[in-house]
């Protein structure tokens, strides 16, 4: 459907009207048959749980393996050692130590969670059990847990296994993060924590403080909890990258659709990019090779300020009945700076191209020297070419619920409603490029313009660089500079503005969910069953991301003047002004240093953006633009019932239920077909104004879908013996599509001959290329099994094993392919018909994928104070389909997913002491596809170091290393060989000291 109907925006309204009314009764009456029971004492409605305050190492496992005994669910959980101290800085990082878990990491940090071999979109985390609304820049199912504070954090839960009563969304499964309750803790306690901590990549120490204060009445019926952080860090990740890989071929056989690129191992590979046969400066060719499309350089640096609010309240007026408010409010900014030093694909030319180097196959180049005068006679070497950014990021995440509790004789109610909503983007948002030369035209004695004897014109071109190269071998994007380049560019050579490289764009979002949840539980004598638990609960999501401009033009411009701006109306293109800071005036006077990782380079020089900054704000004024082009907006309407039976008899135990999800989505976006027509006039050679080389015809479209599912769940536990325990689970569960998926711009871009043929240096050739989301994505679909047997022989102490088994239909996979459909043409310029779009960039679904392993772990106290615990993962995935509107496009292993991991972690703990040891690894991880070949992330593995010595009673020092083995995340194209690094990034090693202080 191409447009939102109002039938359907008024049945949208019906259907939540009729939910809140359905809510409401329910808990009337709910509350009017709770009125007519008899009081027996209010107990803790989260399942009756004894809540047991534990501190130390030792005493926080033993809890943990509690809770994963006594669950009727496939379930690790993890607890504070204390008020206020998790096991790890991050909670991701404490995660990372589960059976089945990896994270992955921004800035060192742990940003996101998968389980079993899961993309991390598939992990559904909730705060309480519900939603909580983060990263609000990119915004994302997946939940950002650098910005919730581990202080605020007693508990989580990991649930591997479903039950009809826990939220749909987590095909690899649900991680449940539990905040503390004042009416848990005691009156008048809480926590200080002041840390500073020292990173080898930015050698700054940094401070950080949290604190938390809980109070209660004497009648342990009404309390206060108020918990807050603050936190200031600069992160510094330095890293190596390759554009993408494309293989050189015959023109010809280009041309006429015969070329053919093959692997290492001479197997074909289809959907792979293709570029002209290489000739260097000694006329050696190459032909059947794998080539970096370009390579970087780049130090990414960032400021930020983190800070976290809790309050939370309790209050009994009866001994039945329970209400609460929480509010989560959590806000960080950040301060980017983003320093590159590109070579890009410009120069495989015999006039700059001393020669290339190949791997031990014959088929990957992995490295090239480039020379001003490779062929005699200088020309224009236009890089290195220097890329900068700044960004100024503000986000935001507020959550608040409120929740009613009652408890009756014979069955308790819980109702809660709430909202939360993430909002941000950056504030500013600069980007610019110099290249490194600047040529202008030769001058007679007269002052007029030399030329050769054919009539060309003659050039000084001011090269900063002479000579330039790259490498990647030994494991390592390298890069090499002339030496002399950062002098030469302060004496004002090269520097030439890349202005189709300089913008101020941005783009900010919103994402906003409300919810209403209704549970009620029975206690019922219906032989096994012994508890019958229904519920019902709606959400409405909302989604808007904005994109726009700065523009950065004349000062004290009308309002007419200023409606009347448009794109391009920006400081670069200024032919009256300064235009764009000169290079000299705007480089940093020495070049980037620390780089301990990542890549090698011999010279970086970078942009110092207060001084960039300072000179355009002197000389413009900024003026909002809203771009409107790029901007996308989704709402979702799910609604859910269901329906669980709890049995205990004998030695079984368990639950059987159904879950009912109704899921309705419209989204809007924009379709972009870009037209670029001609770039020099024929007759006098120079660039034709922008308005005549290109357009662009932009067309809303809506697309809505509505999706059923019913998710069966059965959970059987069997208590062998007093130490035994197995346990059998089946499911079915859902996973929806990632907003930008979804909500993503479809562009496609036609480069016509006449383009071509001007461009062609550049790699431009005639055809369409493009991008886009795809609206009509399914959800996830899997049906689980999952078999386990666990010992627990002694305090703390127990081993198991568990396989699993996963059918995976409508996964997702980024690809990036060549396919074909009908177009309607543009007149003038393309014909009605069949077109072939290659590269085309999109999101396909997946079918039949299967991901089957075992779990192995165990944990072991020893009565000397030391211990050690430690799990194994094995996950087997297969070769699946992968289609595109209906068409099979290829095949692809499941993305996100690691063939195996392990953790293995050592502690010693006395009264006064306690250090633990950790190591983890994970293997390669299969990322997506580009260009027809596997992106694969290399196996990773990493020891962390924490410490911690108590002083007093109440007062303890802390010490932590994160990363001692200074390990660097690198992936490469290909299964083949390790030939195509495609990136390298080191984000360093951290050291924490702290006090801690309870009362």
């Amino acid at each position: 459907m191409q447009n939102l109907q109002q039938s359907q925006k008024g049945k949208a309204g019906l259907n939540k009207s009729f939910m809140r009314s359905l809510l409401c009764l329910s808990v009337a009456a709910a509350c009017s048959q709770a009125n007519a029971q008899q009081s027996e004492g209010f107990q803790s409605v989260e399942e009756g749980m004894e809540v047991v305050e534990v501190r130390g190492i030792r005493a926080s496992m033993a809890e943990s393996l509690a809770v994963k005994r006594m669950s009727n669910a496939v379930v690790e959980a993890i607890t504070a050692e204390d008020i206020g101290k998790f096991p790890d800085k991050n909670i991701a990082d404490s995660l990372q130590r589960v059976p089945g878990i990896i994270i992955q990491r921004d800035g060192g940090e742990g940003a996101t969670v998968s389980i079993r071999g899961l993309n991390s979109d598939l992990t559904l985390t909730q705060l309480n059990g519900n939603f909580i609304a983060s990263s609000p820049g990119k915004p994302s199912r997946s939940f950002d847990y650098k910005l919730l504070p581990s202080s605020m954090i007693g508990r989580v839960e990991v649930f591997k296994t479903p039950e009809a009563r826990l939220d749909e969304g987590g095909v690899g499964g649900s991680v449940i993060l539990h905040s503390r309750k004042p009416l848990e803790m005691d009156a008048n306690s809480g926590i200080i924590n002041i840390e500073s901590t020292y990173a080898d990549v930015t050698e700054d120490h940094e401070p950080q403080f949290a604190g938390l204060y809980s109070w209660k009445n004497e009648d342990e019926t009404f309390g206060i909890l108020a918990g807050y952080t603050k936190q200031d860090r600069t992160n510094r990740t330095l890293s190596g990258d390759m554009y993408y890989s494309m293989y050189t071929a015959d023109p010809e056989d280009r041309a006429n659709g015969t070329a053919q690129a093959l692997d290492a191992n001479g197997n074909p590979v289809d959907d792979a990019y293709y570029w002209n046969t290489v000739t260097d400066a000694s006329g050696k060719q190459y032909e059947g090779y794998w080539l970096p499309r370009g390579l970087r350089t780049g130090v990414v640096k960032e400021d930020r300020e983190r800070e976290g609010i809790q309050i939370s309240s309790q209050w009994r007026p009866t001994d039945r009945i329970e209400l609460g408010v929480n509010y989560f409010g959590f806000t960080l900014g950040q301060n980017r700076t983003m320093s590159y030093v590109d070579m890009p694909e410009w120069h495989y030319r015999p006039d700059r191209l001393v020669g290339m180097t190949v791997d031990e196959t014959d088929s990957i180049i992995t490295g090239a020297d480039f020379s001003a005068t490779a062929s005699g006679n200088e020309v224009a070497l236009e890089f290195p070419w220097y890329r900068g950014g700044y960004q100024r990021i503000e986000n935001s995440s507020d959550t608040v619920d409120l929740n009613f509790n009652y408890l009756g004789d014979s069955f308790s109610a819980k109702f809660v409603v709430g909202n939360t909503k993430a909002e941000g983007g950056p504030t500013e948002d600069w980007k610019v490029a110099y290249k490194s030369h600047r040529s202008e035209a030769r001058l007679d004695a007269n002052g007029n313009v030399m030329t050769d004897a054919n009539g060309n014109t003659l050039y000084n071109h001011n090269n900063a660089s002479q000579t330039a190269g790259w490498s990647l071998t030994n494991d390592t994007i390298s890069m090499y500079l002339d030496p002399d380049t950062l002098t030469n560019i302060q004496n004002g050579l090269g520097g030439t503005p890349d202005r189709g490289s300089i913008s101020s764009g941005w783009e900010q979002s919103e994402l906003e969910e409300t919810y209403a949840q209704l549970d009620l539980d029975f206690d019922v004598d219906w032989g096994p069953v012994n508890r019958l638990r229904t519920g019902l609960k709606y959400r409405n999501t909302e989604l808007e991301r904005f994109t726009g401009d700065t523009l950065w033009w004349t000062p004290g411009l009308s309002p007419d003047e200023v409606a009347n701006l448009e794109e391009g109306d920006t400081y670069d293109n200024d032919t009256n002004g300064p235009g764009v800071p000169a290079f000299k005036d705007v480089i940093n006077d020495n070049p980037e240093d620390n780089i301990i990782g990542g890549f090698n380079i011999n010279l970086m020089p970078t942009i110092n953006w207060d001084k960039y900054r300072e000179i355009v704000r002197s000389n413009y004024q900024d003026y909002y633009w809203e771009k409107q082009i790029y901007d996308y907006s989704i709402e979702e309407d799910i609604t859910a019932a269901y329906v669980q039976a709890d049995f205990d008899h004998n030695s079984l135990r368990g639950n059987l239920g159904l879950r009912y999800v109704r899921t309705e989505r419209a989204t809007l976006s924009n379709e972009i077909n870009e037209y670029f027509l001609d770039y020099y006039d024929d007759v006098t050679g120079e660039e034709l104004p922008e308005d005549v080389r290109q357009y662009e015809v932009i067309n809303p479209v809506t697309v809505e879908k509505t999706e059923t599912h019913l998710l069966p769940s059965l959970n059987l536990v069997w208590d062998a013996s007093d130490n035994l325990v197995v346990r059998a689970a089946a499911a079915k569960t859902i996973a929806r599509p990632d907003y930008f998926e979804l909500g993503r711009e479809e562009a496609l871009a036609y480069t016509s001959e006449k383009w071509a043929e001007d461009r062609g240096e550049f790699g431009d050739t005639e055809g369409f290329e493009g991008r886009g989301g795809n609206k009509n994505l399914d959800s996830f679909e899997s049906v689980q099994f999952d078999l386990s047997v666990e010992y627990y022989y002694g305090e703390g102490s127990a081993l198991g094993m568990a396989l699993f088994h996963k059918d995976i239909d409508n996964f997702i996979v980024p690809m990036q392919i060549s396919y074909s459909r009908y177009f309607d043409g543009e007149p003038g310029v393309v014909e009605a018909g069949d077109i072939t779009i290659s590269p085309y960039n999109t999101w396909a679904n997946g079918s039949n994928a299967k991901s089957k392993g075992v779990e192995v772990f165990f944990q072991h106290n020893f009565d000397s104070g030391f211990g050690v615990y430690g799990n194994y993962t094995y996950n087997d995935t297969n070769q699946a389909d992968v289609s595109f509107n209906g068409q099979k496009i290829g095949e692809s292993v499941l993305v996100g997913s690691a063939e195996y991991q392990y953790n293995l972690s050592a502690f010693y703990e006395n009264d006064s002491f306690s250090v633990r040891a950790s190591y983890n690894k994970r293997g390669d991880v299969v990322l997506g596809k580009v260009n027809g070949l596997d992106e694969i992330q290399d196996a990773y593995d990493q020891v962390d170091l924490n410490a911690s010595y108590s002083i007093n009673e109440a007062l303890s020092l802390q010490a932590s290393v994160i990363n001692l083995t200074e390990s660097e995340s690198k992936s490469y194209l290909g299964d083949d060989s390790k030939a195509r690094l495609y990136n390298a990034s080191y984000a360093g090693r951290r050291f924490y000291v702290g006090l801690n202080y309870n009362f």
